[in-house]
Protein backbone atom coordinates (compact mmCIF):
# COMPACT_ATOMS: atom_id res chain seq x y z
CA UNK A 1 0.00 0.00 0.00
CA UNK A 2 2.74 2.60 0.44
CA UNK A 3 4.65 1.84 -2.20
CA UNK A 4 1.79 2.21 -4.56
CA UNK A 5 0.28 5.80 -2.50
CA UNK A 6 4.71 6.84 -2.95
CA UNK A 7 4.78 6.15 -6.77
CA UNK A 8 1.36 7.82 -6.75
CA UNK A 9 3.05 11.25 -4.98
CA UNK A 10 6.43 10.51 -6.96
CA UNK A 11 4.37 10.57 -10.39
CA UNK A 12 3.59 14.18 -10.31
CA UNK A 13 0.56 16.73 -10.80
CA UNK A 14 -2.21 15.37 -13.56
CA UNK A 15 -2.98 17.36 -16.63
CA UNK A 16 -6.28 19.22 -16.99
CA UNK A 17 -7.43 18.91 -20.91
CA UNK A 18 -8.10 22.39 -22.19
CA UNK A 19 -12.00 21.87 -23.00
CA UNK A 20 -12.63 20.36 -19.21
CA UNK A 21 -14.25 23.57 -18.56
CA UNK A 22 -16.71 23.54 -21.42
CA UNK A 23 -16.95 20.32 -21.33
CA UNK A 24 -18.37 20.34 -17.57
CA UNK A 25 -20.39 23.13 -18.18
CA UNK A 26 -22.08 21.45 -20.57
CA UNK A 27 -22.94 19.13 -19.09
CA UNK A 28 -24.25 20.98 -15.90
CA UNK A 29 -26.49 22.78 -18.75
CA UNK A 30 -27.70 19.47 -19.90
CA UNK A 31 -28.73 17.82 -16.51
CA UNK A 32 -32.42 18.16 -15.62
CA UNK A 33 -33.55 20.61 -12.81
CA UNK A 34 -33.97 19.18 -9.58
CA UNK A 35 -37.45 18.74 -8.41
CA UNK A 36 -38.92 21.88 -6.81
CA UNK A 37 -39.52 21.47 -3.01
CA UNK A 38 -42.71 20.80 -1.42
CA UNK A 39 -43.51 24.11 0.44
CA UNK A 40 -46.39 22.62 2.26
CA UNK A 41 -43.80 20.22 4.08
CA UNK A 42 -42.03 22.87 5.65
CA UNK A 43 -44.72 24.98 6.44
CA UNK A 44 -46.26 21.91 7.99
CA UNK A 45 -43.04 21.37 10.20
CA UNK A 46 -42.95 24.92 11.52
CA UNK A 47 -46.37 24.73 12.70
CA UNK A 48 -45.50 21.76 14.62
CA UNK A 49 -42.53 23.36 16.07
CA UNK A 50 -44.57 26.47 16.68
CA UNK A 51 -47.65 24.13 18.44
CA UNK A 52 -45.33 22.63 20.61
CA UNK A 53 -43.93 25.34 21.63
CA UNK A 54 -47.11 27.23 22.64
CA UNK A 55 -48.10 24.13 24.57
CA UNK A 56 -44.74 23.83 26.24
CA UNK A 57 -44.83 27.36 27.33
CA UNK A 58 -48.62 26.85 27.99
CA UNK A 59 -47.81 23.97 30.40
CA UNK A 60 -44.51 25.87 31.87
CA UNK A 61 -47.19 28.41 32.49
CA UNK A 62 -49.87 26.22 34.45
CA UNK A 63 -47.13 24.92 36.33
CA UNK A 64 -45.46 28.36 37.95
CA UNK A 65 -49.51 29.16 38.37
CA UNK A 66 -49.68 26.28 40.63
CA UNK A 67 -46.97 26.35 42.48
CA UNK A 68 -47.92 30.11 43.01
CA UNK A 69 -51.53 29.08 43.92
CA UNK A 70 -50.31 26.20 46.55
CA UNK A 71 -47.65 28.49 48.35
CA UNK A 72 -49.99 32.17 48.47
CA UNK A 73 -52.77 30.38 49.73
CA UNK A 74 -52.04 28.85 53.63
Amino acid sequence: MNKELNSLLESGLLSVPDDFTERVMRDIRAAPLPAPRRKWRERLQWLALIGSAVLGASELLAFIFGMWAATAAY
